[in-house]
């Protein structure tokens, strides 16, 4: 039973309710921990914001309580010091969580302090994306963390087994410390939705970021009877709008960031939304997309085809512009495949990522974890 239990969960080193807001993720990222807490006796997040934090708190489930950087200390400072300031928490509390591995360091320090049972969390291979960045040292030292936060781990989430896979071979960690457990869906918000769509609309939602491969996608469009809605903010947003702009490319839009419990509206009026990464963990975005019942186009990559099965519930393609183009004109070009693809990746989600399945298999690992405790 978890009804006396207290829960700390750990935000991403310098991550806050107010940039969760800002980034338009806000009601999703709390989703979860709202269900969660209706099990719970109480649910601490430790974030990075100050004083603001508190405007946030008319998101929260009542017995969530925001630990928050109370003297603006540096991020780095802080994420050391954090167990020591809210240490009566710590000694309080039952479980340790963390939102990624950024900043597990954090959580860490506090069960080694407090003897507490930690839950880390690894949505993506935080080392891996350095590594294809070309950020090699740090890609060192990300794995060097990882290591140790596996090895002080009671029980590690991930959102695939390609990750799983991955840790179990190079950090020799036991299969059965390892859980993997998706990314959710609230398919009550993300369905489909009686509104009319935009024709030769396509949507794109994400981080313009190197990793997701933009600047092959307006490659891809550019000429095409279609046009292009990017959502989303990131490091390349200037360079992708010059690209647009200096080449005369018309069909692409960019809306900037959209709060997620806006987004299904844009969804539904798509056609098509696309995924054209070149590496993925477990893509929040296409998932809530499919849950639309909206036909997916996604690049034949890891943390992508794991998700599409081609053809039945999406549309693999290579990474290239050209092999883009040649799904977005094929999807375009067959009322029958979109009707399928979309019927099948709604029904995928129902299935395997929806929120209360989600919540049900966290759930399961906590009391497993408690009971580990007696």
């Amino acid at each position: 039973m978890l009804s006396d239990k207290k829960l700390v969960l750990f935000f991403t080193a310098g991550m806050s309710l107010k940039k969760w807001s800002e980034g338009g993720m806000l009601s999703r990222e709390v989703r979860i921990y709202n269900e969660l807490a209706k099990r719970f006796d109480k649910i601490y997040f430790l974030t990075y914001g100050g004083e603001e934090e508190s405007e946030y708190k008319n998101f929260l489930a009542p017995n969530i309580e925001i630990l928050h950087n109370t003297r603006r200390r540096k991020l780095f400072i802080y994420s050391f010091l954090a167990p020591f300031i809210h240490r009566k928490v710590m000694k309080n509390a039952d479980i340790y969580k963390t939102n990624q591995l950024l900043g597990s360091w954090t959580a860490v320090i506090a069960k080694i302090l407090f003897r507490k049972k930690l839950i880390v969390r690894h949505g993506y291979q935080y080392s891996s994306t350095l590594k294809k960045k070309g950020k090699n040292l740090l890609s060192f030292v990300a794995s060097i963390l990882e290591f140790f936060a596996y090895k002080q781990a009671d029980k590690i989430i991930v959102t695939s087994h390609s990750i799983k896979n991955f840790i179990i071979e190079r950090d020799k960690i036991k299969q059965e410390k390892i859980a993997v457990i998706p990314n959710y869906v609230d398919t009550e918000t993300f369905k489909p939705l009686e509104i009319e769509k935009h024709d030769g609309m396509i949507i794109f939602v994400g981080r313009l970021d190197t990793e997701k491969n933009l600047f092959s996608l307006i490659d891809a469009v550019k000429g095409l009877n279609v046009k292009l809605v990017l959502i989303g903010k990131g490091p390349l947003e200037d360079m992708l709008k010059k690209k647009v702009k200096e080449e005369k490319i018309t069909n692409v839009v960019f809306r900037g960031v959209i709060p997620n419990e806006k987004l299904p509206m844009e969804l539904n009026k798509s056609e098509i939304f696309i995924q054209p990464s070149f590496y993925e963990g477990n893509p929040k975005t296409l998932l809530e997309a499919m849950a639309c019942g909206l036909p997916v186009i996604g690049t034949k990559v890891i943390g992508i085809k794991e998700v599409i099965t081609h053809g039945e519930t999406g549309y693999l393609c290579e990474t290239s512009a050209e092999s883009i183009r040649e799904a977005i004109t094929t999807v375009m070009a067959h009322d029958e495949l979109r009707n399928r693809i979309g019927y099948n990746a709604r029904k995928t989600i129902l299935e395997t990522y929806a929120l209360e399945i989600i919540v049900k298999s966290e759930l399961k690992l906590l009391e497993e974890l408690v009971h580990a405790t007696r």
